[in-house]
């Protein structure tokens, strides 16, 4: 296996729809688009369509993506472009690289996730549905090829990853019910959602 192939893995993300999106707790009417990104590289999709608070993109990126440790999150953004021209952020949600690429996982895995979107003051403002494939390298042979990752680089499950994110701070609504029960204003990592309806 060469060096780059040691360092770096390709991924096929497909961001494919969103569902409920608000925007100050109302229901969005603006036609939408998503923005991934990873470090200072970013990819986006093309505007929905149809518009409204269920958009359906279903746009792949092949994404090359470092596993030395240095990556820990890929971020999914909602945006939504003004009448002038101004784009507005509706929410995103960070998705632990563990989630897909934990411990051992097989190549060419098709992983289907959804998370809950936040906006700027920590509010939840939809769900966001996406996929996620680790290509297969060179080394790839049939089932049995697995990828190992170093278990000091990442945090073992979702729930560790997020606690392990304290840095930025959610900004401040003057209602001091926004950030209740979210950390104490803190980011909150992208939890799939079958996980937290499992744990309620």
């Amino acid at each position: 296996m060469s060096s780059y192939s040691t360092m770096k893995r390709s991924l096929e993300l497909e961001v494919i729809s969103a569902e409920g999106l608000k925007v100050d707790r109302k229901p969005l009417k603006k036609k939408t688009y998503s923005v991934v990104s990873i470090d200072e590289q970013y990819w986006e999709s093309k505007l929905d369509d149809l518009g409204g608070s269920c958009p359906v993109w279903k746009k792949k990126f092949d994404i090359e993506m470092p596993i030395n440790g240095s990556v820990r999150f890929i971020t999914v953004e909602v945006r939504y472009r003004t009448s002038n021209g101004a784009e507005k952020l509706v929410g995103h949600a960070k998705i632990p690289v563990t989630d897909f690429m934990g411990g051992f996982a097989p190549q060419g895995h098709l992983n289907f996730l959804s998370y809950r979107l936040r906006d700027d003051y920590g509010d939840k403002c939809g769900i966001i549905n996406v996929s996620i494939m680790v290509k297969p390298d060179g080394s790839y042979n049939d089932h049995k090829s697995i990828l190992p990752l170093p278990s000091s680089s990442y945090a073992a499950c979702s729930s560790q990853a997020a606690a392990a994110t304290n840095t930025q701070m959610w900004r401040q609504r003057t209602s001091m019910a926004s950030t209740a029960g979210y950390g104490g204003g803190r980011v909150v990592t992208g939890v799939p959602v079958w996980l937290a309806n499992k744990k309620n």
